[in-house]
């Protein structure tokens, strides 16, 4: 993979976490490569952690709780994706760090 191909998805991984807040691929440095790494790492095990979270939408029994295990192990086997709340928690936890790097400081 091109560096260039590298810097746009570092650009898109930014893009995703601050979508208000837009940057280009021409805009990204090592550092910024690295925060967006450590950022994407840390969103998807958050992620794969909520996989494991029950979801009741009534009184617990224990026939809900071993539906809520079976749940649970298909959810974790889903893939990649990100949950909203772990993607604005990621955000906020790196905003400074973010605004610092993309400055140069």
């Amino acid at each position: 993979m091109s560096s260039i191909q590298n810097d746009e998805m570092v650009a898109e991984i930014f893009n995703f976490f601050y979508p208000k807040n837009n940057i280009k691929a021409y805009d990204v440095t090592d550092d910024l490569r690295d925060l967006a790494a450590e950022m994407y790492a840390e969103a998807l095990e958050a992620s794969q952690a909520m996989h494991l979270v029950p979801r009741p939408t009534y009184t617990p029994s224990f026939k809900w709780l071993i539906k809520e295990g079976v749940k649970a192990v298909w959810r974790s086997k889903g893939g990649d994706e990100i949950y909203e709340t772990v993607r604005v928690t990621v955000a906020l936890k790196y905003k400074s760090n973010y605004h610092m790097k993309k400055m140069g400081v």
